[in-house]
């Protein structure tokens, strides 16, 4: 009982954790970021710029996430501890929510600075392809029923697929012939080419989603270790 009464706290601490920098960011984007100059002068409009608030954050830790889910995967693998499959698998779960969030909110950007939900631009494209990467993996978790082998191909297509996730989040779209194709915004943020106020504001909303994004995982990691308990726990009164 004592245990269960700090799990709330715990929760509530989490929350605040993760609040305190996601609001201060966001209002400090609306009241104190100026537009950007250089996204006025490419796009006619300097206050889309601060969809960067949202959407690189989004982005940064859903790739983040689903590196460490393949780390974690190639621990399984070796040490056959449930603990680390759990924890791969919310990882995944939490970065497939991430990535969606970051395909939307670029394609409220796309609408925004060339007019289509959707330009086919080879950003969109790549994180359209991460998507469908997870939700496959999603799916073949699921169609296994035996929890261990539910497992072991889980965390051998994680491991995958943080290797694709390499590729396609920094590698392809940073090609020669991809960026002149593209008209993703990256060339201007990854130059400097906004100030130093949206650079404040980018961490303080990169901390927050960071957490955010932890506290998500934890929460399901710990429902895949409640369910692999009822399944075993139903298996010995099979027995």
């Amino acid at each position: 009982m004592k245990g269960q009464g700090k799990r709330p706290v715990g929760v509530l601490l989490w929350l605040v954790a993760a609040s305190v920098p996601l609001v201060l960011g966001f209002v400090l984007a609306f009241f104190w970021v100026p537009p950007a100059e250089e996204f006025a002068q490419r796009y006619g409009n300097g206050e889309i710029a601060k969809i960067v608030f949202v959407h690189v954050p989004l982005a940064i830790v859903s790739f983040f996430g689903f590196v460490l889910a393949g780390i974690l995967g190639g621990v399984y693998l070796m040490k056959r501890d449930p603990r680390y499959d759990d924890w791969s698998l919310a990882l995944c779960e939490s970065g497939f929510l991430f990535a969606l969030l970051a395909t939307l909110t670029g394609a409220y950007f796309s609408k925004l600075a060339w007019g289509a939900w959707w330009h086919f631009d080879p950003r969109q494209t790549t994180m359209l392809m991460v998507l469908i990467t997870y939700a496959a993996y999603l799916i073949v978790r699921q169609s296994v029923e035996d929890p261990e082998r539910q497992a072991v191909i889980g965390s051998a297509y994680a491991i995958l697929g943080a290797i694709a996730c390499v590729a396609l989040y920094f590698v392809i779209p940073y090609l020669p012939a991809v960026q002149t194709e593209s008209l993703h915004p990256s060339g201007i943020i990854a130059r400097g080419g906004l100030d130093w106020h949206y650079r404040v504001v980018l961490l303080l909303c990169l901390l927050g989603a960071a957490l955010v994004y932890a506290w998500i995982s934890s929460l399901k990691a710990r429902l895949s270790f409640l369910e692999r308990r009822r399944w075993l726990f139903s298996l010995s009164l099979g027995d």
